[in-house]
């Protein structure tokens, strides 16, 4: 007699991995409802958490966006901004980027240590110049008066470093709370 093993491929997230998702994206919203804006500008908290699951627990391609659609429906919730639903564009194309991203093995030297800083901070401007381009370009042909991109720049700008730090403080020791320092 043999044993037969199968080996079954994961479809999607586990259970506790869209906990952890729910968990992180629950967190930024918190933040960035009862932050106090900083020179007028409250950073976009839920585009750092969602950073951090996708480098985190690293899912498929559906499942990152997902995580983008997810994130997009929390920022409708705490959202200070013209064109809220914006956020249905923006957060996916954030998130493909963090997911993209991500695939790249470079985890040698201090490379290691920043990877999360770099890839939040590009995810970040990736999300927010999606949004501030569609933004700009939906109130020019309605005829209204729209931010001028150089100010919405810095506020892209200002956010994506504040999540950078904020998920290179947050990754290693998430990590290993989740067991998963050797992936």
């Amino acid at each position: 007699m043999s044993v037969e093993t199968r080996v079954v491929e994961q479809k999607g997230l586990k259970a506790v991995d869209v906990a952890v998702v729910a968990v992180l994206l629950a967190v930024g919203a918190v933040l960035r409802m009862f932050t106090p804006p900083f020179v007028g500008i409250t950073p976009n908290f839920v585009i750092g958490m969602y950073c951090l699951a996708i480098l985190l627990l690293r899912p498929k391609l559906a499942g990152i966006i997902g995580i983008g659609l997810v994130a997009a429906g929390v920022c409708q919730v705490t959202t200070k901004s013209l064109i809220p639903f914006l956020n249905f564009i923006s957060e996916p194309v954030g998130a493909i980027m963090v997911g993209v991203l991500a695939l790249i093995k470079a985890e040698f030297g201090i490379l290691k240590y920043v990877r999360p800083f770099i890839i939040t901070f590009i995810g970040t401007v990736a999300s927010g110049l999606t949004y501030s381009s569609i933004m700009i370009q939906a109130l020019t042909l309605n005829g209204k008066n729209a931010p001028a991109f150089a100010a919405l720049i810095g506020v892209v700008l200002i956010t994506a470093l504040v999540n950078a730090v904020m998920v290179s403080i947050l990754y290693f020791p998430l990590k290993a709370a989740l067991g998963r320092s050797r992936e």
